[in-house]
């Protein structure tokens, strides 16, 4: 990404490892809470942005599928996104494998795009064998045609084309 290709940056930090108390902010549908970090307040959810960096600045092995925590999905047509720092992934969803991919904002970062949910239940799944191990994960979303279109939260107001369902990070 932009960081690590920048020679005059000895360190970069992130700003916060987990959500916090704050009396000024409503983020999420929560009062008082800035909802910017890895994990959660409550300390139980790794939300989708440590995977990044897990997947970028560790050595221990990350294949893993975001978008997880928004099972109910507003679009029928939508980006899958992984993060993979041990090869290219396979992804299969309802069955159908998809290989067309484009990198994301790091070679971490593979965009499954144009990707059509059914109505009900969607299986997506990923893995990875490197070696001889096979690195997986799974999740599962939910798409109804009577949601086409509608925010995920009362705050989002965006109607450019990429905010809609999936930024990615």
């Amino acid at each position: 990404g932009i960081i690590s290709k920048q020679n005059y940056l000895l360190a970069t930090y992130i700003w916060n490892t987990f959500d916090f108390a704050t009396p000024e902010s409503t983020q999420g549908g929560v009062n008082s809470r800035n909802m910017k970090g890895l994990v959660t307040f409550d300390r139980k959810v790794k939300k989708d942005d440590f995977y990044w960096y897990k997947a970028n600045w560790s050595k221990e092995p990350v294949v893993y599928l975001t978008q997880r925590r928004a099972v109910k999905r507003t679009n029928k047509i939508t980006p899958v996104t992984v993060y993979s720092n041990v090869g290219v992934p396979e992804l299969v969803v309802n069955g159908n494998k998809i290989t067309k991919y484009k990198e994301g904002t790091t070679p971490i970062h593979y965009i499954f795009e144009g990707i059509t949910l059914e109505n009900g239940q969607n299986t997506i799944e990923t893995k990875v064998v490197k070696d001889g191990q096979t690195f997986e994960d799974k999740i599962t979303w939910d798409y109804d045609p009577a949601n086409e279109g509608k925010s995920r939260t009362k705050e989002r107001k965006s109607t450019k084309a990429s905010d809609k369902e999936h930024g990615g990070l």
